[in-house]
């Protein structure tokens, strides 16, 4: 049975980014609303120009049912919740050219990569954390006998009888490098907002002569073209991991790939 594409809802920035700003003098001292302005725009560039892959977000999803069959489990469609605060999934697929929707079953497909889930709550009742586990960083499976109810009203809220929903951290935490990365751009972008001479960021001059000797600086806009901010160590990690500057991590799916499930918590 052929799998479609997932459909996800789109995030707009990073959720986590850990700064490493050991490296960086004077950070202590600029004021709180410079620190937090610099850490606001260093990891929303860098989340960008690294393809939108790092940083975990707390995500909270109430599976739905919708009409009769089997099993159906093969992609996702998104509601608003009427109260608000969280979103729905719908679990469909096709099979021999028929194509419907159903219950759940004792597997959900969540919005991935799922690095780790919080908790799982139904009818009011936390789910112990022995009864599921997650395979392929989207699969949460249980292992307790038991099934994912095929009921949901979202007119109530997720502890309420009747309801049901999965806490889980939704993303891939931040390497070591890039916590460094997003310090030591955060470092100069907190410089620049305080009119700091000393600041590395490029200046939107290209040539410039002084006592006989001429300097050359890149273009802001250039560096922007090419995904980059101008500062070596933070460029250096960006190569490394997106050299090909794709705006997006990629999915890759063949009916042709191995099917083995991998065990991620």
């Amino acid at each position: 049975m052929a799998e479609a594409a997932v459909a996800q809802p789109a995030r707009t920035g990073p959720c986590d980014w850990p700064l490493n700003t050991a490296y960086c003098k004077g950070w202590d001292q600029h004021d709180e609303a410079v620190r937090k302005a610099a850490t606001d725009l260093a990891t929303e560039v860098l989340w960008a120009l690294s393809g939108r892959r790092f940083g975990v977000c707390s995500s909270t999803v109430r599976p739905v049912r919708r009409g009769d069959g089997e099993a159906w489990r093969r992609w996702e469609s998104w509601l608003d919740l009427p109260y608000g605060g969280s979103f729905a999934v719908t679990f469909c697929g096709c099979a021999v050219g028929a194509c419907a929707c159903g219950p759940v079953g004792r597997e959900l497909s969540l919005p991935g990569p799922i690095h780790a889930v919080t908790r799982v709550v139904i009818d009011g009742q936390e789910l112990p954390a022995e009864a599921y586990v997650v395979y392929d960083r989207r699969w949460l499976a249980r292992i307790d006998g038991g099934a994912w109810p095929t009921r949901q009203d979202l007119t109530k809220a997720d502890d309420q009888l009747g309801a049901w929903a999965v806490t889980y951290e939704r993303g891939v935490p931040v390497p070591g490098g890039g916590q460094v990365a997003a310090g030591a751009y955060a470092c100069e972008v907190a410089k620049a907002m305080v009119a700091d001479t000393t600041c590395r960021l490029p200046r939107r001059v290209q040539s410039l002569v002084r006592q006989g000797v001429q300097q050359t600086f890149v273009d802001p806009a250039q560096l922007a073209r090419d995904g980059m901010t101008g500062l070596p160590e933070v460029d250096q990690w960006l190569r490394v991991v997106n050299p090909n500057r794709l705006p997006r991590d990629t999915v890759v799916w063949s009916p042709d790939l191995d099917r083995g499930r991998r065990r991620t918590s």
